[in-house]
């Protein structure tokens, strides 16, 4: 069924006015030429003057057809010109005038169609430029629908296609005043910088929101670090200060409170070393790129790990690792980080207790390296921060140490490309892991 305003063969109702009026100007004429002439050849002749009418009508009618046919065409041809469709090429056939602009109005067709392809080209390059940016962009209305947004932006808008509510504020704030911004705007999990400026002659607003979530992320951890380095520097230098204060003040003069001062002088001295060695090391490691992967002796590499670190009294030692076990990594930084993983594991648990050191493969491709301890493990709550650097958990605040060994293992294992972790259950124990992707064997030279 035709829809209403449509021609049953589909031409538009323009194009079928057209034809209609073609038609009956051409029938009109026609019929009138050829009833003048039959009136004045065959005068009184009723039979002759009706036949003469019959042709006439006939003639108008073929008439009519040929030119309203040429005509509906370019009209149809012009409507869809007019909703953007240049694919379609006309017939250009034809002498006279209506052929002549056929010839000119596809002319227009074919230069509209080019102009439209660049433009089109043009469009796509710039959105394809604008997808590809990190931050996100996007042109909103004054009266609020979104005109574009870039891939960044897109994934912002909410189910209904609307900008985040958070920033509704800074864009209407835009529109009145020109421009707004927001430093630290938080979308869900992120924190976004955003800018919005107002487009007067677009009536819209340009907003362009940048993350910021792991710049922020990062200024909090050195703020973070250079206070606990400080608090950690302040103990031992508060230290040395009271005892030589004191010594100072007549102690020096007891040979006793003089050896008892001079001994703290000496440990405070040897634990701001201890804290310097390990600030060095870690800025070494942070500051280091990917080394060159080689294949390390996984049981070799642990041998010298277990003839590093000596056992507490009291703590049994198990050595559990597969004898043809080789991971792609750098031996130095496996050894240290599997010293500092053993380490731990002794000072974390009590006699008497058992530390395991066990090495394999698994089914992913990898090398697991583990250090299992029965110690006091650790809360739930606190174990994704065991990481971080200064982070000592609550058990273990009453004994040495500065919360950097985990932080530079985890660093030493990530520029080896390997990942770390661990688990723990409260009361029982602890497992920390090491995964480093197999070693690939070397390629059999050709003779």
């Amino acid at each position: 069924m035709p829809r209403k305003g449509e021609s049953s063969v589909g031409a538009p109702p323009g194009s079928l006015r057209i034809g209609m009026r073609l038609w009956l100007t051409a029938a009109f004429a026609a019929v009138s030429l050829i009833t003048a002439a039959a009136v004045y050849t065959f005068g009184d002749n009723v039979q002759a003057l009706i036949a003469a009418v019959i042709l006439g009508v006939l003639a108008g009618f073929l008439i009519a057809v040929a030119i309203s046919h040429r005509v509906v065409g370019l009209a149809r041809a012009a409507e869809e010109m007019a909703g953007g469709s240049f694919d379609a090429e006309l017939k250009t056939s034809g002498p006279d005038e209506i052929g002549d602009l056929a010839r000119a109005l596809d002319s227009m067709r074919a230069s509209l169609n080019e102009s439209f392809g660049v433009l089109t080209a043009d469009r796509n390059k710039l959105t394809a430029i604008f997808d590809g940016l990190t931050d996100a962009v996007m042109v909103v209305d004054f009266e609020g629908p979104v005109r574009f947004s870039n891939s960044a932006a897109s994934r912002l808008l909410d189910s209904s296609g609307q900008p985040p509510e958070v920033a509704l504020a800074l864009l209407h704030r835009a529109a009145d005043v020109g421009f707004s911004s927001h430093p630290a705007l938080r979308i869900g999990d992120r924190a976004y910088a955003m800018t919005a400026r107002s487009l007067p002659d677009e009536r819209a607003v340009l907003a362009v929101l940048r993350d910021r979530t792991d710049e922020l992320r990062r200024e909090l951890a050195e703020a973070d670090f250079v206070s606990n380095a400080a608090h950690e520097l302040r103990n031992p230098l508060a230290g040395i200060s009271g005892a030589i204060e004191v010594l100072q003040s007549g102690a020096k003069n007891d040979p006793k409170d003089r050896d008892h001062f001079l001994r703290r002088l000496g440990e405070d001295a040897e634990r701001m070393n201890r804290l310097t060695q390990s600030l060095l090391t870690l800025a070494r490691v942070e500051s280091r790129g990917a080394p060159e992967s080689e294949a390390v002796d996984v049981p070799l590499a642990v041998k010298d790990v277990v003839a590093a670190c000596d056992a507490p009294p009291h703590v049994e030692l198990v050595v559990d690792v597969e004898s043809d076990l080789s991971a792609a990594g750098d031996p130095t930084l496996l050894r240290q980080v599997m010293i500092g993983l053993l380490t731990n594991a002794y000072k974390n648990t009590p006699p008497p207790g058992t530390v395991t050191v066990r090495g394999r493969h698994d089914k992913e491709g990898e090398v697991i390296l583990e250090v299992i301890d029965t110690g006091t493990g650790i809360p739930a709550g606190e174990l994704e921060r065991v990481f971080e650097r200064f982070y000592r958990r609550s058990e273990s605040r009453k004994q040495e140490g500065f919360g950097l060994g985990l932080a530079i293992a985890r660093r030493m294992v990530d520029v080896m490309g390997g990942r770390i972790g661990a688990e723990s259950v409260e009361g029982e124990g602890s497992t920390f892991w090491v995964r480093l992707p197999v070693a690939q064997p070397s390629p059999t030279p050709v003779a």
